[in-house]
């Protein structure tokens, strides 16, 4: 058997602290390097890209509860209900979102509509006293308004909601 390659690696404050606390878990300091190592080739691509964006992406899909959808096809599914004018659409969208605030329920409001934004149904910005959400396409606009509006009311947030051309602006109340 051929002998291991040995190196010494230097540790800045916060790694050694990650290091001792890896240590913990019963494995060998040479095992944490090696599987660190290993994780770091495998994923480095991603190392630019915001993490908590990505940690949301591998929640929500890798338990098959949502799915990746083209927004262009999500327009034209939502052009073609605004032009059959079917209310039931609406109902059944009302009583998802009622649904999603009983998940959302403990969450505050910048953080559901982060996650919401994680799904690129808009760009969230944020001035010190409103959020605005910037859409692409008017028929997303309502969607989201609609599923915000009904999201607050099931999680008794006292929201105002202004609609501009683009933009929803919203405005927690006291």
């Amino acid at each position: 058997m051929k002998n291991p390659i040995r190196t010494t690696i230097a540790f800045d404050e916060e790694t050694a602290e990650i290091f001792e606390k890896l240590k913990e878990e019963r494995l060998s300091q040479s095992e944490i390097v090696r599987n660190a190592l290993k994780f770091y080739h495998l994923f480095r691509e991603f190392e630019n890209y915001d993490m908590d964006r990505l940690k949301v992406y591998v929640e929500m899909l890798a338990e098959g509860e949502h799915v990746i959808l083209d927004l262009d096809h999500l327009v034209i599914l939502l052009d073609i209900v605004e032009k059959h004018k079917d209310e039931r659409f609406w109902k059944l969208h009302k009583e998802i979102a009622r649904n999603h605030a009983e998940q959302f329920s403990g969450m505050e409001v910048e953080e559901i509509l982060k996650r919401l934004e994680t799904c690129n149904f808009f760009r969230l910005g944020k001035s010190s006293s409103e959020y605005v959400l910037v859409f692409g396409s008017d028929h997303i606009k309502k969607f989201m308004r609609v599923f915000l509006e009904e999201i607050m009311r099931g999680l008794n947030k006292k929201v105002e909601m202004k609609e501009n051309l683009t933009k929803i602006r919203i405005r927690l109340k006291d």
